[in-house]
């Protein structure tokens, strides 16, 4: 942890204070409710001679501008900026000494005035599952990067093997962000394929060293290596390219991961909308040099 500037939110610290109780507001706790949790979690700054200043600092700071300064955060702050402790840390150099000096002055003299009315924080839109494991995707290769690529326009196959949760910040597991795991398949074609014939086609495979979650109780890894299946986590931040552009072609209830989430494998790739034909092309380029391409091309694959 450091900091790179004079201000109060110029640190570490403060900026993760600041996020875990705005996160905790933004999933419904009360005020209240996130104060005692982000004072509880982070036992570990406010134990620490030079953190501890920072933290109450911060959350006082962050508090006052959202109209939500408790009483005991404010004493607590005040104490801290009234104790000199935080100073010491500037002491080698005047001018920011005299800065630091300033920006807390100035922060005592915000808290002992009369706060904001209360500001309304947003809820947080958390990412869920946009189809069940075991479900086989058609999406047609587009996009400005590929636009003069012989795929263009192509097909693509796709089956859900998995489901990322993605913690966010400090918050519980609960408020996880769960994302699509893909593996895209060994094919490309110009329309879909019959059933047969997927139930038949390979994974793209790909060279990966990493490690895998084993055990969800005692959340041991197992380090993997050698050929696996190549994955995507598809992230849908923007509007050019969602959910809609993929074709459910089949569905499978019965096929599992032998994980209900996968947390870290080896070969996942991470992808937005805007890269998504450009990941897939890159793919099936490397399995297409490498000879193991399974073309649905009538006229073949023009080079």
């Amino acid at each position: 942890m450091g900091a790179w500037g004079v201000k109060i939110f110029q640190d570490d610290v403060a900026c993760d204070v600041k996020d875990d109780y705005l996160n905790r507001l933004k999933v419904g706790y009360t005020n209240e409710e996130a104060t005692k949790e982000v004072i509880e979690r982070n036992e570990d700054f406010t134990s620490d001679y030079d953190d501890r200043e920072i933290f109450w600092m911060a959350l006082a700071a962050t508090q006052w501008k959202y109209g939500r300064l408790l009483p005991e955060v404010k004493k607590e702050a005040l104490k801290c900026i009234q104790s000199g402790r935080n100073l010491e840390r500037w002491e080698d150099d005047e001018k920011q000494y005299e800065k630091r000096k300033k920006v807390l002055e100035e922060l005592e003299e915000q808290l002992n005035s009369p706060q904001p009315p209360e500001k309304r924080v947003g809820r947080m839109k958390l990412s869920t599952p946009q189809w069940d494991v075991g479900d086989v995707l058609l999406y047609q290769i587009k996009g400005e990067k590929v636009k003069k690529h012989r795929y263009y326009g192509k097909y693509a196959l796709l089956r859900v093997v998995g489901i990322r949760r993605c913690n966010v910040g400090s918050l519980p597991r609960e408020y996880s962000n769960k994302l699509d795991i893909v593996a895209l398949y060994n094919w490309i074609g110009e329309e879909e394929p019959d059933i047969e014939v997927i139930k038949s086609l390979p994974f793209m495979r790909e060279k990966k060293i990493g490690y895998r979650l084993m055990n969800k109780e005692t959340m041991k890894y197992k380090k993997i290596e050698g050929i696996v299946d190549k994955m995507y986590v598809l992230c849908f931040d923007n509007k050019k390219s969602t959910p809609s552009d993929f074709k459910v072609i089949m569905k499978d209830n019965e096929y599992k991961d032998e994980d209900e989430y996968i947390m870290d494998i080896v070969g996942i790739t991470w992808t937005d909308a805007c890269n998504l034909g450009f990941d897939f092309v890159l793919g099936l380029e490397q399995a297409y040099n490498k000879e193991e391409l399974v073309t649905d091309i009538k006229d073949g694959i023009n080079e």
